[in-house]
């Protein structure tokens, strides 16, 4: 079924005009005029939107709704809404939930805008008076008072029934011959998403920085640090406001991407202007690592619970409350740092710093494709010869630093994916996320492991039940079990990525454009 369509109105169009102009063949019911509330919702990075979804609360004579328009040719769908929803699993249960969840993951459903709605439904009957499509004659309200285009705006929006799509594109086609209705350009989301200052698409935690392959490396290297800052400074509020653990994953990975930049592209910048700003990103990385670990800790135990019986999910509360209650301790101490003169300092110098040309960097002036390229397979070999090194019993410190080799290695990837061919690079990067994967899996599960085995002494002292040490003992030994379950995985993954052929692949790709 397609997506419902909708028209501009201009003039004075009322329910009256409208059903002449589908007479004679179409019979037009319409109900009576009242008042709507549309809100907007879609996750920080656009999430549903990148997808074609739209996300909608209707709020009506004291009543809401949630409204699911999915894109691709998927029929609306709607259901009641009893309380507000901030994650997709506070919506009804049901399909909307689960197409919704799907996309959306873990992050949060925040409001893009809104809009006041003065509407009245028509409904297009057959022969049997059965609807078969429903129009919608709506008069919508500027968003806010300080709306450049003043006026309301009147729509009509045909929406097809499933099983009617072929009557929905004659009737809209019938309507796109009368000169008062003009088709749509854009859509609703993006107006309401204006006029909050928005811009669908507006943040992407990807690396987008567009490089040519010829300008000076000093030149680029500093586009993609103030790209990278950007994405830092994006997700503070979030952070600070804790609207969902994504925030404060992007912002790290932001602020890991950027000490990777600095370390792995050494000599293109002089050392002796960003080197004071690199340790203060050291500082800031290090001020993170806390209240995400724990975010990891509780998002898996929060999984493992789903997967329990009911007597065993709540012997793990206890352990479950003394994370959480840890999590809000660290998180309120990244807070104080966020909202430091501290942090002020570096994220308003570091952008002065970056605006400008630096020179003294021993490799600025060469073309970025050639140092990218030599920087790119001096990660790849780094990887390889200390992956080729480890066994499945690896000892977890040397299992960490090939997890470090590995971002550092797909970062300069990313960082540079403009220059090459990009099927190729995303392969690439896509083959070497199998390989971290494991090892992120792996180091997740061994952190996991030693903080339990460090409680079980304190949980027992503040008297925690039997049943609760016993559960906390069989996640130990899961764990351990994950463990070796994944390093298993990643000899497999890795001697694939450090094979030949991969290697082959990742040569042609970065010489291409002249790398030594």
């Amino acid at each position: 079924m397609p997506q419902s369509i909708r028209f501009v109105i201009s003039g004075r169009v009322d329910a009256g005009r409208v059903a002449g102009w589908l007479a004679p063949g179409w019979r037009v019911v319409a109900e009576r005029a009242g008042p709507l509330v549309r809100r907007y919702l879609d996750t920080f990075d656009w999430a549903l939107w990148r997808r074609g979804g739209r996300l909608i609360l209707e709020g009506e004579g004291g009543s809401w709704r949630v409204r699911w328009e999915p894109g691709g040719g998927g029929a609306p769908r709607t259901a009641p809404l009893a309380r507000d929803v901030r994650f997709a699993a506070e919506l009804p249960a049901g399909v909307v939930q689960r197409e919704v969840a799907a996309v959306a993951g873990i992050r949060a459903l925040l409001g893009v805008g809104e809009v006041q709605v003065t509407r009245r439904l028509l409904h297009v009957t057959d022969a049997e008076g059965k609807t078969v499509v429903r129009l919608w004659l709506e008069t919508v309200r500027p968003p806010h008072r300080g709306d450049p285009s003043g006026a309301p705006r009147t729509s009509l929006r045909v929406e097809p029934l499933v099983g009617y799509a072929r009557t929905g594109a004659g009737i809209a086609a019938r309507l796109r011959t009368r000169p008062e209705l003009n088709p749509a350009e854009g859509d609703e989301l993006t107006e309401v998403a204006a006029a909050a200052g928005r811009t669908p698409g507006d943040y992407t935690s990807k690396v987008t920085v567009q490089l040519a392959p010829d300008q000076p490396a000093e030149e680029g290297v500093r586009r993609i640090l103030a790209h990278l800052l950007a994405t830092l400074v994006a997700n503070v509020d979030g952070t600070v406001q804790d609207l969902d653990t994504e925030f404060l994953h992007d912002l790290r990975v932001a602020t890991r991407r950027t000490r990777t930049c600095l370390g792995q592209l050494r000599g293109v910048l002089p050392a002796g202007r960003v080197g004071p700003s690199a340790e203060e990103f050291r500082w800031l990385a290090d001020a993170t690592t806390p209240c995400r670990d724990l975010d990891v800790f509780l998002l898996d135990l929060h999984e493992r619970r789903r997967g329990l019986a009911p007597s065993s999910a709540a012997a793990l509360g206890p352990l479950l409350a003394r994370f959480q209650a840890e999590r809000d301790r660290t998180h309120a101490e990244l807070v104080e740092v966020l909202e430091s003169a501290r942090f002020r300092r570096l994220t308003a110098r570091w952008r002065t710093l970056l605006a400008h040309r630096m020179r003294g960097g021993t490799e600025g002036t060469r073309a970025i494709a050639e140092v990218a390229g030599a920087r790119v397979l001096r990660a790849y070999r780094r990887l390889v010869r200390h992956g080729r090194a480890l066994g499945p019993d690896a000892p977890t410190p040397e299992m960490h630093r090939l997890r470090i080799d590995g971002k550092k290695l797909r970062y300069l990837l990313e960082f540079f994916a403009s220059l090459w061919d990009g099927e190729t690079t995303a392969a690439l990067v896509q083959e070497l996320k199998l390989v971290q994967d494991t090892l992120g899996s792996y180091h997740d599960a061994w952190l996991l492991r030693q903080r339990v085995l460090g409680l079980a002494d304190e949980m027992l002292a503040s008297g925690a039940g039997a049943a609760t040490l016993l559960e906390m003992g069989r996640l130990v030994a899961d764990l351990e079990r994950r463990q070796a379950r994944e390093a298993r995985e990643f000899i497999a993954r890795f001697d694939a990525f450090s094979a030949r052929p991969v290697r082959i692949r990742l040569l042609r790709l970065v010489r291409r454009q002249g790398a030594p």
